[in-house]
């Protein structure tokens, strides 16, 4: 990719108005003189042509949001340089067609130029304008499974609803990698095919888990065929006449029409002679009848021809032709991973919060729908905030790319702060309408938007009536719940108490209800009932005391958990000798967020360094009924290195807080976190969009091709969604994780058993773009993890690994409704298979249903059965946007639904 120049920029005009003046109309039967070779690829072309064959020519250009200049700067540009141009040629010649990649671009377009919607319309109705079914063009592993979804919402369903037009081609032709589950997705969303590039040439049928899929084709680089054009005279003919030959002897065995692609998809920032060629070189091949080689032998040729098309017709007509495409499925890791949190932190942890605080803010507004139908539902600001959550593609940095990362940042930033918003309005809202007890205490409402019954800890900010007096906590049966007493300093600086709680089994997206009252007694640090050691008032622990639980042994030292044992089975799954848990330590990162790398840029030994090198102090923080916390703090290389360690005491679970403070930009470096695990045999699983991964088990079987030779099982480190995990002979630990990439292969030789988990909190790298940005990141950074062990299966900890990322949420003391009456706890939705996972359930886009999302965790066909708070009148299969109907049965307030192995379905209810 290069520098965007003003030359590049009026040459790129130039070429729209030079494209296809008369596609086809050459001076027929001109002798071309050729070298032997390709003399031969002419004559087999030919040959195998027969009459049947014609070249589909596909234009586009490739479009980032950004990377070549600002978005405002590309906004104008696709405009002024590609839009208009391309549109007045669709007018000016019947012969032209044209291919717009996503359907952000043609809502940019219309809204500079509003009076040209029915225009487009036209044309994509008459089949000479397509547009891609996705929002943009996104790493898809990046997003959670519902961002993932939204992408054909605000594509495929936008067009159908603003254009009448039914998008069926994805377009993401830049990024090298590909997740599990989208193939199956876009079969869901009415997508039948796909241009990727950056990999093997050629045509694959992409299949899912479930066996979904569609149709993909690459180039092998979304630039060969503009590299075609710019080789010039002969050789240029002679690479097409190696295209003609590879597609009609790979594919096109059916004695019926046969397509060969042609896609010119360029980027402004190209140098623009070979663009402005391509009318000179189609109608220099459409006018080849003889061909003439070294030795004076001319031979008349019949070739196929060039046509105009959308990418569309030519998928369906290799489609019909080709007996036999090769199927692939699996996971391709993104070789681009820097991309995302470890050169973008503060950008990704917004994503990865608004990610959660969206479907849960859509499902308890359905929720509350069930309570009282005539409440409204907030679809503009949901509209909104997924909008801005889902916008961000995988043009990062670039030329004037801060301004671009900081638009991205904000985006998600507001998504969030959105979702949050409009999430605390429904549970305030909900929390109004339960029935409680004043004489027994202070209520607290807390909130599960997970599909299953959870055990979790609830911290809430104690009321003033509550300040200075000891306080109990109770369930609706009257049974004291453990609770633990924490001083803390609010953002303002005002000092506040909150108080932690463990609520048992809180109903899935639902909500039950506890009680905080007072005893008559003065708060204190260490009084029974909420006792906590005051965050001022540490005791000191040396490095080498341990703790000792219901649940674990821990052992702490030098960096961090030296040792750890499950004492409900009695495995060591941390036993020194090497890295400790929780150890922060930093390496040589040198390199790129992406770039033309075959290989990611692995980082080196170099300046390595580890909090284990010190004298780690290890201070006892707080202990009480809840939990007890563990404090050190630690001067690194370039960052001082703050840690909290939570060990749970009636909770099989281990909190990790780091805080990388004063950090201080040194570029090149990189700083992991270390969780060895020791078990015996372990494999490596993590969690990806509607799925999970095993290295080695479910990653695409070959290399990529092109130029990237790494067999996908072998390529590391990888972006994860919740959790990572280690599974093996009778034993496993699941980490959650706040980190959106990690690393599992060991490069510092300093834990030989088992596996190193390693997620990866931040890099210092810098763009790929020559006049790209750096990224220092400079100052402080914060991530949160949380530890489980439990017997071998990834089915025992995803739960742990997904609750700890989306905490149980309180509402303390709601306003009354009058009127109200809704029970103590109640389940707005219940799901009774473990192996089922519901990720949306939100108001139907286009009635007054409810829409709902699920998928199957385990590979097992299974009956599930959904119990909602209503009865039911009706229940739709749809498409993965809401699209088509085929009803199944229900029964009250249930319905029971045959779920595929690894599938996705969509459900639509009518109360």
């Amino acid at each position: 990719m290069k520098y965007l120049g003003e030359k590049t920029v009026v040459l790129g005009f130039v070429f729209c108005c030079v494209i296809y003046p008369a596609m086809g109309q050459a001076p027929p039967d001109q002798v071309l003189k050729v070298s032997n070779a390709a003399f031969a690829l002419l004559k087999e072309a030919s040959d195998l042509s027969a009459g049947k064959a014609s070249i589909y020519l596909t234009v586009t250009t490739h479009e980032d949001l950004a990377w070549i200049n600002s978005i405002e700067r590309c906004k104008i540009m696709r405009d002024s340089l590609w839009l208009t141009p391309y549109i007045a040629r669709l007018r000016q010649m019947p012969g032209f067609q044209m291919d717009i990649e996503q359907s952000s671009i043609v809502m940019e377009y219309i809204q500079r130029h509003p009076e040209m919607k029915d225009t487009m319309a036209m044309y994509m109705k008459e089949g000479r304008m397509l547009v891609g079914a996705a929002y943009t063009q996104v790493y898809e592993e990046m997003y959670a499974s519902e961002s993932l979804a939204r992408q054909f919402y605000f594509g495929k369903k936008w067009l159908r609803d603003n254009f009448g037009y039914d998008a069926r081609t994805y377009y993401n032709s830049d990024v090298p990698a590909r997740s599990l589950q989208m193939p199956q997705l876009m079969a869901k969303a009415g997508v039948t095919g796909m241009f990727f590039s950056r990999f093997g040439l050629g045509l694959y049928n992409w299949q899912s888990p479930d066996g979904s899929g569609i149709t993909a084709y690459s180039p092998g680089h979304y630039i060969d065929f503009y590299n075609i054009l710019a080789k010039g005279d002969t050789a240029g003919i002679a690479a097409m006449a190696s295209q003609v030959v590879y597609w009609l002897k790979g594919f096109n065995d059916r004695d019926v029409a046969k397509a060969v692609p042609a896609v010119l998809n360029y980027e402004f920032g190209w140098d623009q002679k070979p663009v402005r060629q391509l009318y000179t070189f189609v109608s220099r091949w459409n006018g080849i009848g003889v061909i003439e080689n070294e030795a004076g032998e001319r031979l008349t040729v019949a070739l196929p021809k060039f046509q105009g098309a959308t990418f569309d017709k030519f998928l369906s007509t290799v489609k019909a032709s080709s007996s036999h495409i090769p199927v692939i499925s699996g996971e391709r890791p993104n070789v681009w991973v820097y991309i995302h949190g470890p050169t973008h932190h503060w950008a990704l942890a917004a994503s990865r919060e608004a990610d959660k605080l969206l479907p849960a803010a859509e499902a308890f507004w359905t929720g509350l729908r069930m309570v009282d139908a005539n409440v409204g539902y907030p679809r503009r600001e949901l509209t909104d905030a997924w909008m801005a959550k889902v916008y961000p593609d995988h043009g990062w940095g670039g030329l004037e790319g801060q301004s671009t990362d900081d638009i991205f940042l904000s985006k998600y930033v507001y998504a969030g702060a959105g979702g949050g918003e409009l999430l605390q309005d429904a549970m305030r809202r909900i929390a109004g309408r339960v029935s409680v007890s004043a004489t027994r205490g202070i209520p607290v409402v807390v909130f599960n938007s997970l599909s299953w019954r959870r055990n979790g800890p609830v911290t809430c900010r104690l009321p003033d009536s509550l300040s200075g007096r000891n306080v109990r906590v109770y369930d609706a049966a009257g049974r004291v719940a453990a609770s633990q007493r924490r001083r803390d300093t609010g953002e303002s600086g005002v000092p506040v108490e909150e108080l932690t709680f463990v609520a048992q089994d809180v109903p899935s997206m639902g909500y039950g209800t506890w009680y905080l009252k007072a005893d008559g007694k003065a708060a204190g640090g260490a009084v029974a009932g909420g006792g906590a050691v005051a965050a001022g008032g540490a005791v000191a622990a040396r490095a080498g005391d341990s703790y000792d639980g219901r649940y674990y042994s821990v052992q702490l030292g030098r960096g961090g958990i030296t040792r750890l044992v499950d004492k409900t089975t009695g495995k060591a799954y941390v036993d020194g000798g090497g890295l400790a848990a929780g150890e922060i330590f930093t390496v040589k990162s040198v390199g790129t967020d992406a770039g033309e790398f075959g290989s990611i840029e692995q980082p080196t030994m170099e300046g390595f360094d580890r909090t284990g090198n010190y004298d780690t102090r290890w201070s006892m923080t707080e202990d009480g009924e809840v939990y007890t916390s563990f404090h050190s703090k630690q001067p690194l290389r370039n960052v001082v290195v703050e840690e909290d360690i939570r060990i749970y005491k009636t909770l099989k679970r281990i909190d990790i807080a780091v805080a990388l403070k004063n950090w201080d930009g040194t570029m090149y470096r990189e700083y992991r976190m270390a969780v060895p695990v020791n078990v015996s045999g372990g494999k490596v699983g993590y969690e990806v969009p509607f799925g999970m991964v095993e290295v080695g088990r479910d990653e695409l079987k070959d290399p990529a091709g092109n130029v990237y030779p790494d067999p996908p099982r072998d390529i590391h480190p990888r972006a994860v969604q919740d959790w990572i995990g280690v599974s093996g002979a009778g034993a496993g630990l699941t980490l959650s994780t706040s980190a959106a990439a990690f690393d599992y292969v060991d490069m510092t030789g300093l834990s030989p058993k088992g596996v190193l988990l390693q997620p990866i909190l931040l890099a210092s790298r810098r763009s790929c773009h020559g006049h790209g940005p750096d990224y220092p990141q400079t100052g402080d950074h914060y991530y949160n993890f949380s530890l489980t062990t439990h017997e071998a299966g990834w089915e025992h900890g995803a739960r742990s690994g997904s609750e700890a990322n989306t905490p149980l949420k309180a509402v303390v003391g709601a306003d009354r409704i009058a009127g109200a009456g809704i029970p103590e706890r109640d389940s707005f939705l219940a799901v009774d298979k473990p192996n089922v996972v519901i990720t949306a359930m939100k108001k139907a886009e286009d009635d007054n249903g409810t829409v709902l999302r699920l998928y199957e965790t385990d590979g097992k066909d299974t009956e599930v059965k959904l119990t909602f708070r209503k009865t039911i009148r009706k229940a739709v299969v749809t498409s993965l946007i809401e699209e088509g109907v085929r009803e199944i049965p229900v029964s009250g307030r249930t319905l029971t639904y045959k779920l595929g192995h690894h599938a996705i379905e969509t459900l639509k209810i009518y109360w």
